[in-house]
């Protein structure tokens, strides 16, 4: 073998030269070979022991053999290849399969080079390199590459990384969260591009904070000007994108969680005002019902007033029942407002709930309405007496207030719908609602009337009550052509009409009636009316009741429910648990309730509802007289 000029002068023999090339190699992890090529066939002289190692190959069996009898068999056209070059060809390196005897593959990469022997013989000297390892771990990266972006790609958030301000990465939720028309334009775009004046100047200076600052920003909602209703919250941090200083950007839509957030909100103030609004019905409702009893014993009194005076002050009164009905009215919708109503449906003559709405209404129809019916004969429908009765009242008074001018009209029409529903509509030929709050008539609080003329709760209260009844209220209405609100409603075969019982006249001795409230004008106005036909007693709180009950028994007992002390409910008990059976000569009155359990119970036992008149306290003292 020849060697190179330079090491020609040195004393070394062949063996002691390929003992030190074989260390050397061995050192670098390198394995070491010699083959002739130049003889048919070729065949391996020499391989060091990581050569043997890594092909699993014994030397002894090694030496002899052809070059590429250790290669997996798709790899022998190449070696051969190489090996058939010219004796000239410059050195190669080339990347191969070797098969072990036991089977087992190993990649390798081979670089070669030719020598030539004294004689001209031509050797082919190399190394090679088991890099099984490296492309375990190079595959292994790639998966974890291959892994990472399908994650990246596939995420509901969106990924964006900035240099400089500019979008050099960004995934497709990113895309169309920005509103970018792809991902490929998007890149090489100012992330400011896509933001309004506000957001951009925002997000520009808090890029520069992090930077300065070196911390993590806390997560920011922004806006975008392609779609300015959506709301993204995007959280940054600082890192590195090929040398460069850069932040990555999480991007998240959170417009329907500040929508949910809106509500909840929107829904603890609603709870609040119905709170309010049940409280403010209580107050209400007690002075309204000394009121109410108070001008019904002026009514009383004026059988001893001159004709002429009398008619003067009845027409007054009348005035004065009018405006109590109203605000009885309101209270009663901001009951309901705040709890609803659980009293259960039944069959209702809606005609007949229609022509009580009518009178109720009646002093507000004489200036200049003309009121036009039209009812058909209908079947009962589904209901609450009451309720419908609000209802209706707050919609006819809905088309009073809705007048423009001295040829006002309202028009009722109650006629079947389908074979399971009857229609009552209400239309008035006023201004209409225009388009730009239709939407919103049904808002609890959502009034266009100036301050002090409606709270904007009887649309809600309606609808409230006519869904809870599995009815609908339809509208139909244009600015400057009217408005007409229909209520449907389902029949009911299966209940009587419920009417209105008359009072019981009384009958017998005069009953004894103890009457318990805490409010003074209340127990004295009722007490003042009773005690013509009565023998009254009065107590002020549930302990002086207890007291008188032990002195004397009662035909019938009325009795606030909310009292400080002693409340109606316990009251009630301790007759139960003293005075077995009386407990049912109880009559409730009530201005509103706070608590599930207190309704629950009044629902059992029968209440009645401030402000009320005196034939119905009248009825219900001849009703516990029967017990």
């Amino acid at each position: 073998m020849l060697l190179p000029a330079p090491l020609a002068d040195l004393d070394l023999d062949i063996a002691s030269l390929w003992h030190a090339i074989d260390k050397a190699a061995e050192l670098c992890k390198l394995a070491v070979y010699v083959a002739r090529v130049d003889c048919e066939p070729p065949k391996i002289l020499h391989a060091s022991a990581r050569a043997t190692a890594i092909t699993g190959w014994p030397l002894d069996q090694m030496i002899g053999q052809v070059p590429w009898v250790i290669l997996r068999k798709d790899q022998w056209p190449r070696v051969r290849q190489a090996i058939s070059r010219p004796a000239d060809a410059p050195p190669m390196a080339l990347e191969v399969v070797m098969v072990r005897p036991d089977g087992t593959e190993v990649p390798v990469e081979v670089a070669a080079t030719r020598i030539t022997g004294k004689a001209g013989e031509i050797y082919v000297f190399g190394f090679f390199v088991d890099v099984s390892t490296e492309r375990e771990a190079v595959s292994a990266l790639r998966a974890s590459e291959a892994r990472f972006r399908f994650l990246v790609e596939a995420a509901p958030d969106g990924v964006v990384i900035l240099v400089r301000g500019v979008i050099v990465f960004i995934n497709p939720r990113a895309a169309a969260l920005l509103g970018a028309a792809s991902r490929e334009l998007a890149i090489g775009q100012p992330i400011a591009s896509f933001l309004p004046p506000d957001d951009a100047r925002l997000t520009g200076e808090r890029i520069a904070e992090m930077f300065r600052t070196g911390g993590e920003m806390a997560p920011n909602e922004y806006r975008t000007i392609q779609d300015p209703n959506r709301v993204i919250e995007i959280k940054s941090i600082r890192c590195d994108w090929e040398r460069q200083p850069a932040v990555l950007a999480f991007a998240r839509d959170v417009t329907e969680r500040r929508e949910i957030q809106r509500r909840m909100v929107e829904a603890d103030r609603l709870a609040a005002l119905g709170t309010l609004a049940a409280g403010v019905a209580h107050e209400i409702n007690n002075p309204l019902t000394y009121t109410q009893l108070s001008a019904q014993r002026i009514e009383s009194l004026l059988a001893n007033v001159p004709d002429e005076t009398a008619v003067a002050i009845r027409g007054h009164l009348q005035e004065i029942d009018h405006g109590i009905a109203r605000v009885a009215s309101i209270t009663q919708g901001l009951r309901l407002f705040a709890r609803g109503d659980d009293a259960p449906p039944s069959a209702v003559d809606l005609t007949a709930v229609v022509e009580r709405a009518l009178k109720m209404v009646d002093h507000d129809l004489r200036h200049h309405i003309e009121v036009a019916r039209r009812f058909e004969a209908v079947l009962p429908v589904r209901g609450n007496p009451s309720q419908l009765e609000q209802v209706i009242v707050n919609l006819l008074l809905n088309a009073i207030h809705a007048r423009t001018g001295s040829a006002h009209r309202i028009a009722l029409a109650i006629a079947p719908r389908g074979k399971d529903s009857v229609a009552l509509s209400i239309a008035d030929n006023g201004h209409g609602i225009p388009d730009a709050i239709r939407g919103r008539i049904f808002e609890p609080f959502f009034t266009t009337r100036p301050i002090g003329e409606g709270m904007g709760l009887g649309l809600s209260v309606c609808k409230t009550i006519i869904d809870s009844l599995g009815g609908t209220i339809e509208v139909d209405s244009a600015a400057n052509r009217g408005t007409t609100m229909t209520v449907v409603l389902k029949t009911t075969r299966s209940l009587a009409p419920t009417r209105h019982a008359a009072p019981h006249p009384q009958t017998g001795p005069r009953a004894r009636v103890l009457i318990v409230d805490d409010e003074r004008f209340v127990r004295d106005a009722l007490a003042r009316l009773l005690t013509s036909t009565h023998d009254v007693r009065v107590a002020e709180g549930g302990e002086a009741a207890l007291e008188m009950l032990a002195a004397g028994s009662y035909d019938a007992i009325i009795c606030d429910v909310l009292m400080p002390g002693m409340n109606g409910r316990e009251l009630y008990d301790r007759i139960a648990a003293e005075y077995p059976d009386l407990e049912h000569r109880i009559i409730f009155m009530s201005g509103g309730t706070f608590t599930p359990e207190l309704e629950a119970f009044l629902a059992r036992v029968g209440c009645l509802d401030k402000p009320f008149k005196l034939d119905a306290v009248l009825s219900a003292i001849e009703a516990k007289r029967s017990l």
